[in-house]
């Protein structure tokens, strides 16, 4: 009897010895939207054997144009990205292990993870400066995708040793203050840039020392044209020449700040929280609970809510920040006879 890769398998470069890496990896996939979601549909299909996905937000009808995996039942349910993609995978391939997190990727949750490729499919440099700075203190490798209008850009990246991000882009800084620009994009472009990011990611699995760490990829898929450029490590660049990056959270002064371009907000408690008496408070009182390793999720004020272990919450759609200002200090009100010790 054929198995489910055998299609794969036959492929020359492939074979059954690189299936059998494919389906031993765990891959790390920072943003569930376009790109994510469809990268992640593809490798599950793939047989990628665990799956890491991060994303603070919730689907929402706009989404729907561009972004594979959700439904308008996820739109109806304000379903959790992570937790929407989670189920539609399982339903893909049960074989694949699916771990979620619905919150902005930062240093501390990056380090406590374990992966052999990173897929950067963010649509903000904030957090793409954090992963490129990562990638040279921890030493791991990653794959960069974009796509605005209609052209997209792909890359792989071995920071330590060939071009970081900010050698592609010297203006890396400046880009982070477009974070909140929502720019186009057309549908179609989408799966090409996702496609090709899988492509590479499935070729650094099975064979990476013939990945090209210099070639940057682009396409115009109004124009049907593609370009390659061999991009070298930047001698003088500011962010590579070290490898001593700071990963850890900086300190928020605001107490809730929004997630760019998103109805998701982060605040942090000023105490640490202790999980396991806020689920036994919150199911006192009738809440239903999500419990995972390092959060848990739930609805207040009909509002979907995550809390970490170490004191971030996660607050979604709602429509502004004195809004979400408001529900924050309720929530932390209330929950102040179960809260631990202040965070250090």
């Amino acid at each position: 009897m054929l198995n489910r890769y055998d299609r794969q398998e036959r492929v020359t470069v492939i074979g059954h010895d690189g299936q059998r890496r494919i389906n031993a990896a765990t891959i790390l996939i920072v943003g569930v939207g376009a790109l994510g979601s469809y990268a992640a549909e593809q490798l599950a299909h793939a047989g990628v054997g665990h799956l890491i996905l991060v994303d603070p937000d919730t689907v929402s009808l706009t989404n729907l144009q561009r972004q594979a995996l959700f439904t308008e039942a996820d739109v109806r349910n304000q379903a959790l990205k992570v937790d929407a993609a989670k189920n539609h995978l399982q339903a893909i391939n049960h074989h694949v292990e699916i771990t979620a997190y619905p919150a902005a990727l930062d240093g501390d949750l990056l380090q406590t993870l374990t992966f052999d490729l990173v897929l950067d499919c963010l649509d903000n440099y904030g957090t793409r400066i954090l992963i490129n700075r990562a990638a040279l203190v921890e030493r791991f490798d990653y794959i960069f995708a974009s796509c605005a209008g209609t052209f997209g850009t792909v890359m792989p990246i071995r920071a330590w040793q060939h071009a970081c991000l900010n050698c592609v882009y010297p203006n890396l800084e400046a880009l982070q203050q477009t974070d909140c620009d929502l720019l186009g994009v057309n549908t179609a472009l989408v799966p090409i840039i996702a496609g090709l990011q899988v492509s590479l990611a499935l070729h650094y699995l099975v064979a990476p020392t013939s990945v090209d760490f210099e070639q940057l990829t682009t396409i115009d898929n109004w124009q049907l044209s593609q370009q390659t450029f061999h991009v070298r490590k930047n001698p003088n660049c500011p962010t590579c020449q070290r490898t001593d990056w700071d990963l850890t959270t900086a300190p928020i002064t605001n107490p809730v700040q929004i997630l760019c371009g998103t109805a998701t907000y982060q605040a942090r408690f000023t105490q640490k929280p202790d999980l396991a008496a806020i689920t036994d408070w919150l199911l006192d009182r009738q809440f239903s609970i999500k419990s995972y390793a390092s959060f848990i999720s739930f609805k207040w004020e009909d509002r979907p809510i995550s809390i970490f272990k170490n004191g971030k919450v996660m607050l979604y759609n709602i429509p502004d920040l004195d809004a979400a200002t408001a529900v924050f200090n309720r929530l932390q009100l209330h929950l102040k006879s179960v809260l631990e010790v202040p965070i250090k």
